[in-house]
């Protein structure tokens, strides 16, 4: 028999402690939680002095804290468990096409600090707008907690991205191809260089959806210069083979119709998006847009059915093949709902082939043009709820 490597078995236990830590913190809500030890004991099938020894590390490692204790029923009082406020930061920064932003989220997916520039992002070279962004970045951690320790930044980014997190493949509406935006970066903190990632904007923006509502599925649709699109499937995003999943906004609705930004003809976002809403309202805006839909003009009211038309044939393609009940609307799309409603429902009722038999709901999400840098914040922390031992073990070294 073959002796065992004790550095190989001292490196299973590790691994195996990395993980259920990984498994413990994923149980603890962000705030106003009622989970005890014993409750995340029983979900997880450990037992309860495993858990209250990872539970301890956890709060030793400034990611957990106790609540006040609850009296319930019979027994020891639950004390309630909540994610750690303010201890692990993370940099959450947008480059849009008219628009840069820099937000400082913690691990319970509060917002501490927002700083955002409007100014023509398109006219800028690559450089200049990072250069901006991390000037931005500076500002927004002046407003960081004492003590607090930082993840690093993630940048949410209008366009397709490599795998790796690095290189802009396509960003049409803001004019990007072949972009490593990393490369353009300079930030340090406390003499360490800050490490840069980038994501799709939209999925970062479905993250803070999913934040409040942690098993959802639904399509998420939201309307600015152009179309973005998400889809989560049972809490997770559907990122695809490549990360490329879910460009509902270039879903060809109409072969005919006008040129996309993407170079093809027809694409959901040459209609839906702003340009194509303000092309055919004759609107210099959309704002103006929704007071002349209110005023029942006839010119907007006839754009903004033509804008529910097509997101209705795009919606019931992705409906029908994914099976999923929900859609989120967000951007100019979930302030023009009211004035779709009725015609996006009839489109999707007629189109949907299961429709009759289980109902769509269509809701509006608010506050979506920061959602995209509030989720880059989230996505940054997701390193620390997948690896807490990472976060934690050289605290409790000390």
């Amino acid at each position: 028999m073959t002796p065992q490597d004790p550095s190989a078995a001292k490196m299973t236990q590790s691994s195996v402690r990395s993980a259920n830590l990984a498994l413990v913190l994923s149980r603890i809500p962000g705030e106003e939680g009622s989970v005890s030890r014993a409750d995340i004991a029983a979900q997880l099938g450990m037992t309860r002095s495993t858990v209250s020894r990872l539970i301890d590390d956890l709060i030793v490692g400034r990611l957990v804290r106790e609540g006040e204790t609850s009296a319930g029923g019979r027994g020891r009082p639950a004390v309630p468990l909540n994610l750690q406020r303010r201890s692990v930061v993370s940099l959450g920064l947008e480059v849009n096409v008219e628009r840069l932003v820099a937000t400082l989220v913690d691990l319970t997916g509060e917002v501490l600090v927002v700083r955002q520039r409007d100014l023509d992002v398109v006219a800028l070279d690559p450089a200049d707008a990072m250069g901006q962004l991390a000037e931005l970045a500076t500002e927004a951690l002046e407003g960081r907690p004492a003590g607090s320790r930082l993840t690093g930044a993630t940048l949410a980014l209008p366009g397709l991205l490599d795998r790796s997190g690095t290189r802009v493949l396509r960003a049409p509406n803001l004019g990007w191809e072949g972009v490593e935006p990393s490369a353009l970066w300079r930030l340090s903190v406390d003499g360490e260089p800050v490490a840069l990632r980038s994501a799709n904007d939209i999925d970062c923006s479905a993250l803070t959806v999913l934040r409040d509502d942690p098993q959802a599925s639904f399509i998420y649709v939201t309307g600015e210069v152009g179309i973005g699109s998400a889809v989560a499937i049972n809490g997770e995003i559907l990122a695809g083979r490549s990360g490329w999943a879910a460009e509902l906004g270039h879903v060809c609705v109409d072969p005919h119709g006008h040129l996309c930004g993407c170079g093809s003809i027809g694409c959901l976002e040459s209609v839906a998006g702003a340009r194509g809403l303000l092309r055919d309202s004759g609107q210099p805006g959309v704002a103006s847009l929704i007071a002349a839909a209110e005023a029942d003009e006839d010119l907007a009211l006839a754009t903004i059915e033509g804008a529910a038309d097509a997101l209705g044939i795009a919606l019931s393609a992705a409906l029908n093949l994914l099976d999923v009940e929900n859609i989120r609307l967000g951007g100019h799309l979930g302030q023009l709902e009211p004035f779709m409603r009725d015609r996006l429902a009839a489109v999707l009722n007629q189109r949907v082939l299961w429709a009759r038999h289980s109902g769509i709901e269509v809701e509006v999400v608010e506050r979506a043009p920061l959602r995209a840098a509030m989720g880059a914040g989230l996505a940054g922390l997701g390193q620390v709820i997948a690896d807490p031992a990472t976060w934690i073990d050289e605290l409790l070294a000390d």
